[in-house]
């Protein structure tokens, strides 16, 4: 490769490198809230742009667009602060989400793990699990009741501020077990877990 051409490859891998960190879009965050995530970020003052959207993905890489602005956005002299509520995150798994500005501004890449135990009241994490046992409950549960397949008590295991049950359980012998988790509201959760 002669000198023209390293020249010319320098100057288009620091023009690419110079408009990925200067994105308009920055403080990108999401939380769960209740039932929602809430998607909040800034673009920074300069020239109007042409609209937005916001993504999200399931595995980081293959994003679909859930809100897509086609106004103008952006102000001159002020940074302009952003607001979206996903109605539909995905449920008991990882959200990924970026914003683009068009035509090519992307921000990086945010996640929230998005937890949704009114189904069942509890998630487990993993089932079958081999050394930690992590289940999550909510709020208001009481203790975690562990029960072997003759109807002994194994383990009892309070939560910690988050609502999360965890704890190695790597001496276990492998078999199934049940468990009992209390619930404020009265009416305890009933389930069962493989050690392996």
């Amino acid at each position: 490769m002669d000198l023209r051409h390293k020249t010319v490859l320098l100057s288009f891998c620091l023009i690419f490198s110079k408009s990925n960190s200067q994105t308009r879009i920055q403080e990108l965050s999401a939380v769960q809230y209740n039932q929602n995530v809430i998607i909040s970020y800034l673009i920074s003052a300069g020239n109007s742009c042409t609209g937005y959207q916001i993504l999200r993905s399931n595995d980081s890489l293959n994003f679909d667009v859930i809100f897509d602005y086609a106004g103008i956005c952006g102000e001159s002299t002020k940074s302009q602060n952003i607001t979206y509520s996903d109605e539909s995150p995905q449920k008991n798994r990882k959200n990924y989400y970026k914003v683009l500005i068009q035509p090519s501004d992307y921000s990086n890449v945010i996640s929230v793990f998005y937890t949704d135990l009114a189904e069942k009241g509890y998630l487990l994490m993993q089932n079958p699990i081999t050394q930690y046992l992590s289940l999550m409950g909510a709020l208001n549960s009481g203790n975690l009741k562990i029960y072997n397949q003759m109807g002994a008590l194994t383990l009892s295991l309070s939560p910690n501020e988050q609502g999360l049950y965890h704890e190695d359980i790597s001496w276990l012998g492998n078999g199934i077990y049940y468990f009992i988790l209390e619930n404020a509201k009265g009416k305890p959760l009933h389930g069962k877990f493989i050690k392996e």
